[in-house]
C-alpha cells in the first residue's frame, strides 16, 4: 500500500458508516485515505480512475490511498452499503498494524504488495467483520480501555477477512456470474448475443466476464456462444428433420452460408455430411429422453445446469 512503510505502521480511522440511499451522485476525488465500500444490498456503480464496476450484493471494492474514484447510486435505484477508511500514520495509536502483520504472513505480503484497487465478492465473512466493527465504532466515540481492545481486534480480524478474500478467493466466487451468464446464453441461442448487455445482464463489467470465461472455461466469451450453437446445431441434424436452412437460423446463425461455414471450419465437414453419417430416422413420440455427446465430447462438460426454460428466464434491462 502507498502510504505503508516502517515509519507508518500505526491505523487511524478516519470515517465509517452503514446507509441506504436511493439515488447518489459522488464527485471524483482522491484522498489519503485506504477505503473499503461493500454493498449489503441492491447494486451500486463505482468509478475508479477510467473504468466503471458495478458492484452487486456481497461485492466490495477496496481502494488503497490517492485513487480518483467515485460513487453514483442511479435514480430510483437502492443500495445499501458499508464504509470504512483509515489511514496509515507515524503517530502512535492503539492499532498497530505491524503487531498483526507479525503473526501473519499472508496479510504482510498483502500490506506490501497492494497497490490501486481491487473489486472482489465475499466469499469468507468480509461484510461481517466490517459491520461488526463499523457498530462498535458507532457505539464508542468515546470508548473504554476495554472498548478500544475490542476495536483493535475488531479491525485486525477485518484486514484478516479482506486479505482473505483478494489473496485467497474461493472458486465458487466467480462462478455465480458464470453460471448465470451461461444459462442465459443457453437460453438465447436463436438471438443476438453481445457481450455488453449481456455483462450488464449478470451485473459484472465485460471485462471481469471475459476473465471468467477465460478462466473456467478456457475459451473467450464469442467462441463460448458459438461451441453451444455448434453443439445445437449437431444435436438437431442427427435427431430432427429440420432443413440445415432452418437449423442454422434456429441456433442464431444469419445465414446458411454463414452456418455451413463455421460448421466446416470446426468438424472439418459440411452440415449435410455430418447428417448422412450420423444422421438417424426421427418418429414421433412423448416423454422419450435424449442423451447426445458430440465428437469433442462436450455436451457434459459445462459444469452448469440445463438453461431454465424461455418462460422463466430473464432478460437484461
Amino acid at each position: 500500500m502507498r502510504l505503508f512503510s516502517s515509519h507508518t505502521p500505526f491505523i487511524t480511522i478516519t470515517a465509517f458508516y452503514a446507509l441506504s440511499l436511493a439515488e447518489y451522485h459522488m464527485n471524483m476525488h482522491t484522498h489519503d485515505n485506504c477505503e473499503i465500500m461493500y454493498v449489503t444490498k441492491g447494486c451500486c456503480r463505482i468509478l475508479v480512475e477510467n473504468q466503471e464496476y458495478i458492484l452487486q450484493e456481497q461485492e466490495f471494492i477496496f481502494l488503497d490511498s490517492l485513487v480518483p474514484h467515485c460513487l453514483i447510486i442511479s435514480d430510483h435505484a437502492s443500495c445499501s452499503l458499508l464504509n470504512l477508511e483509515f489511514q496509515f500514520t507515524g503517530k502512535p495509536t492503539s492499532i498497530k498494524i505491524t503487531d498483526a502483520a507479525k503473526e501473519s504472513p499472508s496479510l504482510l505480503s498483502f500490506l506490501h504488495s497492494f497497490q490501486e484497487y481491487s473489486i472482489g465478492y465475499d466469499s469468507y465473512s468480509l461484510g461481517y467483520s466490517v459491520k461488526d466493527l463499523i457498530i462498535h465504532l458507532e457505539k464508542n466515540i468515546c470508548p473504554s480501555q476495554d472498548q478500544i481492545f475490542m476495536i483493535r481486534l475488531l479491525f485486525f480480524r477485518f484486514l484478516l477477512e479482506l486479505t482473505a478474500c483478494l489473496t485467497n478467493p474461493r472458486k465458487g466466487a466467480g462462478m455465480i456470474y458464470l453460471k448465470k451468464a451461461c444459462s442465459y446464453i443457453s437460453s438465447h441461442l436463436t438471438e443476438e448475443i453481445r457481450i455488453s448487455p449481456l455483462a450488464e445482464f449478470v451485473g459484472i463489467n465485460k471485462s471481469y466476464l471475459q476473465a471468467l470465461f477465460s478462466k473456467y472455461m478456457n475459451s473467450t466469451i464469442t467462441e463460448y456462444i458459438n461451441k453451444k450453437r455448434l453443439e445445437q446445431a449437431i444435436f438437431l441434424l442427427i435427431s430432427s428433420s429440420l432443413t440445415i436452412t432452418d437449423i442454422a437460423f434456429h441456433c442464431g446463425y444469419n445465414s446458411r452460408q454463414h452456418f455451413a461455414k463455421t460448421f466446416q471450419k470446426h468438424y472439418d465437414c459440411s452440415p449435410k455430411t455430418y447428417r448422412s453419417l450420423h444422421g438417424q430416422s426421427v418418429s414421433a413420440s412423448t416423454g422419450s429422453d435424449y442423451y447426445y455427446k458430440t465428437p469433442h465430447d462436450t455436451w457434459n462438460t459445462c459444469p452448469f445446469p440445463a438453461a431454465p426454460s424461455k418462460h422463466t428466464h430473464q432478460t437484461p434491462t
